[in-house]
C-alpha cells in the first residue's frame, strides 16, 4: 500500500507544468492577428477620444490624436476645419505644457 506522500509525489510528476500568466478567455488563446487588430482598435479609440481629457491621456495617445488631426486637415472639410484646428492646438498646448516647451507668441496675439 502506498503512503499519501508517495501518491502526491507521483501526481505532481505526471502533471505538466502550468504556463505562467493568466489563462486564455473561453479556453482558447486569441490568435495573433486578432490580438493585433484589437490593440489597433483600442489605440484608435483612445486617439479619437483624447481631446475629451487631455490631462490624463498618455503622450503616445496625444501624438496619435495629433496625427489624426493633421490627416484630417490635409483634405479639409470647410465646416470641420476650425474645430479640427482648435483641437490640434489644444493637443499641442498640452504637450508643450507637459514637457515645458515654450511657445513663441505670435505678433498678432495680445
Amino acid at each position: 500500500m502506498k503512503t499519501p506522500n508517495e501518491t502526491t509525489a507521483q501526481a505532481t510528476e505526471a502533471a505538466p507544468p502550468k504556463k505562467p500568466g493568466r489563462p486564455p478567455k473561453h479556453g482558447a488563446p486569441m490568435p495573433a492577428k486578432y490580438r493585433a487588430a484589437a490593440y489597433r482598435m483600442r489605440r484608435r479609440e483612445a486617439a479619437s477620444m483624447a481631446h475629451e481629457n487631455l490631462k490624463d491621456a498618455a503622450p503616445a495617445v496625444l501624438l496619435a490624436a495629433l496625427v489624426r488631426k493633421f490627416k484630417t486637415l490635409a483634405n479639409p472639410d470647410p465646416e470641420l476645419a476650425p474645430v479640427v484646428r482648435e483641437l490640434a492646438g489644444a493637443i499641442i498646448a498640452e504637450l508643450c505644457d507637459r514637457y515645458e516647451i515654450p511657445l513663441p507668441r505670435s505678433p498678432g496675439a495680445i
